[in-house]
């Protein structure tokens, strides 16, 4: 990781002003056009769960400001983050789950299998990244076409980014997907939020192209 200096760092201001509220997050939800994807992963018969993830980290790793996170004053940059995500296991209750990501689809792909399996293994829930901020918390409610959304933190000091994703529908032949990002405003602004469903659209969009051989 890198370390930023707070005396000379550019966002030191909004830093400051921000880590001083009460409730620092900001929470944006944006509905996606995903024809052309959806259409590909029915024609490769490839997961779509995996591959929104996928294309979600993706996105955020190439964001640093994703990648971003303090504890007290100490304000750090992850070369890379991971996935933390929920994973349904007996009598409708959830587990979590961490994946080691790596930008190679196939790689990533196995990853999220062989964790899954293991996850779903849990009888409870299990808290296993607390001592550890290398994350982008992520959820999927496929049952939803949600138009809003706001994620649990376990106080103001909480900066690790929450992302989920919804119900896949159709309207006049198109193929449209909510997404919701929650983030703390101390470490981004509406800028970044933007450029994150700006790249997420274009990795979803080309997916087929850059990562699937056959």
């Amino acid at each position: 990781m890198r370390i930023i200096d707070l005396k000379t760092w550019e966002r030191r201001q909004q830093y400051e002003l921000f880590r001083s509220y009460a409730f620092p997050h900001f929470s944006l939800t944006v509905k996606l056009d995903i024809t052309g994807f959806v259409q590909m992963t029915k024609s490769k018969n490839i997961s779509m769960f995996s591959t929104v993830l996928f294309a979600i980290m993706r996105a955020a790793n190439d964001i640093p400001e994703f990648r971003t996170r303090f504890i007290h004053d100490r304000i750090f940059e992850y070369d890379v983050v991971h996935p933390s995500y929920t994973v349904p296991i007996a009598n409708n209750h959830f587990a979590f789950c961490e994946t080691e990501y790596s930008d190679d689809w196939n790689i990533f792909d196995e990853n999220c299998r062989q964790a899954t399996k293991k996850a779903k293994e849990q009888a409870e829930l299990i808290e296993n990244t607390a001592e550890i901020q290398h994350w982008i918390y992520t959820s999927c409610a496929p049952w939803l076409d949600f138009t809003s959304g706001t994620h649990p933190a376990s106080s103001a000091d909480d900066c690790i980014p929450r992302i989920s994703w919804g119900k896949v529908t159709e309207n006049a032949d198109r193929w449209f997907m909510p997404v919701n990002m929650q983030v703390h405003h101390a470490l981004m602004d509406g800028y970044h939020a933007g450029k994150f469903f700006e790249l997420l659209e274009k990795e979803l969009r080309d997916f087929g192209a850059n990562h699937v051989t056959s």
